[in-house]
Order: C-alpha cells, then structure tokens, then sequence
C-alpha cells in the first residue's frame, strides 16, 4: 500500500479494550478488583464521579467523533480503518488500561498482572495481521524487578516498544536511579521506550487543577506533562548513562520542542549538576542523538519544528479512534502541511522505521 506514493508508519494507533479483558486475560486472583469502571476504590476514567468533571467529560461525548470510542476492539477494524487511511502498518497503543496501571499506591503484583493481561492480549489482537500490526506493552511503574520481567516477557512475545505514561507516578521523576534497571533492559533488548500521555490520572497530574475546563485540562494533561517527561530524561542523565536507548514522546504534539530544548539548554549551561546526573552533553544534543516526538496530522507549527530541529526525530500519530483524531482524512491533512516532501516521506515512514526497529 502507499498514500500519494508515501508508505505510512504510525507510530500511535488506538485500539479499544474489550469489556471482557480482565475477566477474559487477568490472572484469576485479582479478577473483580478493576473494571472499565473502576481500580479498587478509584473510578475510571480517573475523577468520573466528580460532577465538574462529568459535565466536561459529558461535552466531549457529544463531539462528532465520540462515536468511534466503542470501534476498535476486533483487529478487523483497526485493519479497515489502516486501509482507509493508507496506513501501512501502525503501532497499536492502549485506551483505557493505563489509566488502572498508572495509579498513586497501587500494589505492585496488581500493576504487574494487569500490564500482563493486557500485553497478552494486544499480542494476541495482532496475530491477525502480523505485518501490519505490531504491539506495543504496557510497564508496571511501581516496582522494578516486576518492570524488568514484563519487558522481557513482552519483547519476547513480539512488542515493538515498552509504554509508560508521561505523568510520575508515585511522585518519582523519570530520572530517579530507582528506573535504571527499565532502562537498562530496554537497551539490552534494542528495544524503544515510549511515553504516552493521558487526559488524567489517579497521581501527580497536571489536569487535576482543571476538571471543570476539558480544554485547559486536556491541553495541558498531553502536551505539557510530556514536556517534563522529555525534559526530565534529557536534564537527568538518563541518556547519557544509557546512550544506546531510544525513546519516543507520543501525542503530546511538537511544536513546543524548539524552544524548549533552548530553554532546557540554556539553564543547563547555566546550573546544570553533572556531578548529580552524570551527564554529558546538552539537552539538546542527547535529544537529537535519541528521541523523537509525534507530530499531529493537523499541527501546521511542525513546519517551524522542521526548520529548526530538522526532520530526523519526528514521527506521525493518527490517534484512530479516538475522538479527535482527523480519520478518515488524518494523513491527506498531514500531507496538506508545508514540510518538504522528502522529509514527510522521513517522518511517516523512515524515522518510525528506525525507532521501533522495523
């Protein structure tokens, strides 16, 4: 397949857990502890019960669009909706299981099951087409030695990629030596790490401040919580103490990136403790030697990120089938964008290539 000549990589496609995914995948002695609704005593999605939330979360279901968050729970779907946008193969993601993963507290072997479950299960989904769709696996955040197994295991299995979410969890920043054994592992194996925001969470998390404001909520619960991620992991030493490790900032946009890394930069000159961190290069420098971020099909400033930065560290993300994806016509309104033709042809195909090692 080719899109006006283009083959197209995504390196952020949806699918929808099924209603049956725990009771169907996790292991029986934490069945009854985590629906779609809730993780032990904490609703899902995250503050669903707190009525400013409701009333928010209430609008966005009235958006057209809405209606596709009950699609992409069969491998046909997400296969026919890959061909409608001419998207060769895509990097299939979660919806709603990180929200139960990612929770303040939560015991480490429920965590660790749950990943399982769910790594088990987006395997089997992609077994329908093993050329086209390519699993990623969910990470247990809470205990290290649990981490390092799922890698392993889920790698083995067939994973292209190990997700995390952008916001801390436990209030540990993303460069605490408590993560090196992760990143250690992810290195061994050549396989990258990839963080994925979401729109709250039952932990530190910026859109707690806004649950009466979707807009401001959302805005700054995706692209501004990846923004400390990125730069948690380029001021922190985590690249230069592992310098083979790949790490992508999914849908959470780009065109903050410039000046960003400047900022970044520029107080890492001034104040930045090489001594603590053990790092050894700009913020800059180690971001271009080892990340990429997505690029939304609509954002017309990655244009200016291009001009900037170059077109090497940037990937696509259709966010099919979730409401504010631009499907059916997410990749002709990427095409539509005033980047070069050559790097286009880069950031839909060849970088995400690179990345997740296919």
């Amino acid at each position: 397949m080719a899109k006006n000549g283009f083959r197209v990589m995504d390196s952020d496609l949806h699918v929808i857990e099924p209603k049956t995914l725990w009771d169907d995948y996790l292991d029986p002695k934490f069945r009854g502890r985590v629906s779609r609704h809730n993780v032990d005593d904490k609703v899902l999605p995250p503050f669903a019960d707190r009525p400013e939330r409701q009333r928010a979360w209430s609008l966005r279901m009235k958006r057209p669009g809405a209606e596709r968050l009950g699609h992409g729970t069969q491998p046909k779907e997400a296969l026919e909706a890959m061909d409608v946008e001419g998207i060769d193969v895509g990097i299939l993601f979660r919806t709603w299981a990180s929200q139960a993963i990612n929770v303040d507290g939560l015991e480490p072997a429920f965590a660790a099951a749950m990943a399982r479950a769910w790594n088990r299960w987006i395997i089997d989904f992609c077994q329908e087409s093993r050329d086209r769709l390519k699993a990623s696996a969910l990470i247990p955040m809470q205990d290290m030695d649990l981490a390092v197994a799922e890698a392993r295991a889920s790698v083995r299995d067939g994973a292209v990629t190990l997700v995390l979410p952008s916001h801390m969890v436990n209030n540990r920043p993303i460069y605490d030596r408590f993560y090196d054994p992760l990143w250690a592992v992810a290195q061994e194996l050549d396989v990258a790490v990839s963080f994925h925001g979401n729109h709250a969470a039952h932990a530190e998390h910026l859109a707690k401040r806004y649950l009466d404001n979707l807009v401001l909520s959302h805005a700054c619960g995706q692209p501004v919580e990846m923004m400390l991620t990125l730069g948690a992991v380029v001021t922190g030493g985590v690249l230069s103490r592992f310098p083979r490790l790949r790490m992508a900032f999914l849908e959470g946009n780009c065109s903050w990136l410039p000046w960003w890394l400047w900022a970044l930069d520029e107080r890492w000159e001034a104040w930045g403790d090489q001594e603590l961190f053990g790092q050894d290069a700009l913020p800059s420098e180690l971001f271009r030697r080892q990340c990429v971020v997505s690029v939304e099909p609509e954002e017309g400033l990655a244009k200016h990120v291009v001009a900037e930065l170059g077109d090497e560290n940037l990937v696509v993300s259709t966010d099919w089938p979730h409401d504010d994806s631009r499907y059916p016509h997410a990749v002709d309104t990427f095409l539509e964008l005033p980047i070069a033709k050559d790097s286009q042809r880069k950031i839909l195909w060849d970088n995400c290539a690179r990345l997740y090692r296919l």
